[in-house]
């Protein structure tokens, strides 16, 4: 017990430090699809979504309310081995006032237009000391949003949903709550299985 009040300690501690933390998005929403897609609150905090893609033609969908002119921070990560180092994820963001696209692997509603962003040379490794693990990071993109409104996050590995292990990070801000914590320490597991399973 007092090995655990230190570890909660010491990520307290070091959380405004370190510059690499991510609360967890935990819920039990699948995120496969636009109806299904993963809720997250405030794009300015910053939080991460793993997800194991165990099937070919899958996307990881999120969905946020955004105000104009609000900026959206997102990464796109792997785990840093051999095999994701040469996969290149994608990032679509949908939204009111976007170009219209008619490209994309997914089907998208008449409302929503879309920007895609692709990574634009090699991964650049990242390790994050609390869960001991080391990822690729693909994709770091900045956008001030067009409009208000529902927005929708949707990655995946090309050219049509590739299976894959993939995270979506968002957000600057770092700030823990007590759930966040709990919620970290209850999928840590999950978390270690994202970084060894290889589909």
């Amino acid at each position: 017990m007092k090995i655990v009040l230190r570890g909660l300690l010491f990520l307290l501690i070091s959380l405004p430090l370190t510059g690499y933390s991510h609360a967890p998005i935990v819920s039990e929403l699948p995120g496969s699809c636009i109806s299904c897609a993963i809720p997250v609150k405030n794009i300015a905090i910053s939080q991460v979504l793993y997800k194991i893609l165990n099937n070919d033609n899958s996307f990881v969908w999120l969905t946020f309310e955004g105000e104009k002119g609000e900026v959206l921070k997102l990464d796109l990560g792997t785990p840093k081995t051999i095999r994701y180092e040469t996969m290149r994820p994608i990032a679509v963001l949908l939204g009111p006032g976007l170009p219209v696209r008619s490209d994309l692997p997914f089907e998208v509603r008449a409302e929503l237009g879309a920007i895609v962003f692709e990574p634009t040379g090699p991964p650049r490794a990242f390790y994050e000391p609390f869960t001991n693990t080391h990822s690729w990071i693909h994709l770091s993109e900045r956008i001030a949003l067009s409009e208000t409104g529902r927005y929708y996050l949707v990655a995946y590995f090309p050219p049509n949903g590739m299976a894959g292990n993939l995270f979506v990070a968002v957000g600057t801000i770092e700030r823990f709550t007590a759930q966040d914590i709990a919620n970290l320490f209850r999928i840590l597991p999950e978390i270690r299985a994202f970084y060894s399973d290889s589909p």
